[in-house]
């Protein structure tokens, strides 16, 4: 289990618990601060292709730009297996952060990552850990 907290030091943490990746970001995280956590739980030996994600935004202060939501976007569906789908909810507050949660949604809808967006992190948590129909 991933127990590896990068908070400390970065703004974006990421854990494994019950074969679900938690990222949190926090303050103003950077694209490159939000690699290193992707990248980090990717590296993870308990990280298995086909994972779920739940990323909460909720505590940012920023609102990712629509320049830095494609460049996520893109990376993430380069670095996650094809062969492998994976649901990622983002949790958010907010309007500006609802509206760009939805575009990361649009950008993926071709990708093996299927992508929602939710403002309870239960009800995401929910989604990600459902049974595929």
């Amino acid at each position: 289990m991933l127990l590896r907290s990068y908070s400390a030091v970065m703004p974006v943490s990421c854990r494994i618990l019950r074969s679900v990746v938690f990222l949190e970001s926090t303050g103003k995280p950077t694209f490159a601060e939000w690699r290193v956590a992707v990248d980090a739980f990717l590296a993870d030996p308990d990280y298995r292709p086909g994972m779920s994600v739940v990323h909460d935004w909720r505590e940012a202060q920023d609102v990712p730009s629509p320049i830095e939501i494609q460049k996520r976007a893109a990376y993430t569906a380069g670095r996650l297996s094809s062969s492998h789908s994976t649901r990622w909810a983002l949790v958010v507050r907010g309007v500006t952060s609802y509206g760009m949660a939805r575009m990361a949604e649009a950008l993926m809808a071709d990708s093996a990552v299927h992508v929602r967006m939710f403002r309870d992190p239960t009800a995401a948590e929910a989604w990600v850990r459902a049974p595929e129909a």
